[in-house]
């Protein structure tokens, strides 16, 4: 190997080196100040029932895999989503999707085919959360 493209190695080498290290020292948590103060209860969707989480995948339809519960909630309703304040969690996320009629609704997947007995995807959504 010659001594000029021993030295290019060796310079691509501490480059590499120098951009790793900037990236992780940008992106690390090591760094910054514990947050003040107890840690916030996320309730997601509100107080729901649970299901059989065995082979689920991001797009399986989870209402027909409901477990049977004690509770009477369902997911997104105002009902939950009061019931978890009512529990202790600090706030609540939810979903927000546009309507095509120009409204908005509060609905949890992308397409109306698993809970409705419409069929398609929903325009874009939003995620929001209420303290």
């Amino acid at each position: 190997m010659s001594k000029a493209l021993k030295k290019i190695s060796i310079s691509l080498l501490i480059l590499a080196a120098v951009v790793s290290s900037t990236i992780f020292l940008l992106n690390t948590n090591l760094l910054a100040a514990r947050p003040a103060g107890e840690p916030i209860l996320l309730a997601h969707r509100g107080i729901v029932p649970r299901y059989d989480m065995t082979n689920v995948k991001s797009d399986t339809c989870t209402a027909t895999r409901m477990l049977p519960s004690g509770d009477v909630f369902i997911e997104n309703t105002i009902a939950s989503m009061k019931a978890s304040f009512e529990a202790g969690a600090d706030a609540v996320e939810f979903d927000i999707h546009p309507t095509t009629n120009g409204e908005f609704a509060v609905f949890h997947d992308w397409t109306l085919d698993c809970r409705t007995d419409g069929h398609g995807r929903h325009h874009a959504a939003a995620r929001l959360a209420v303290v």
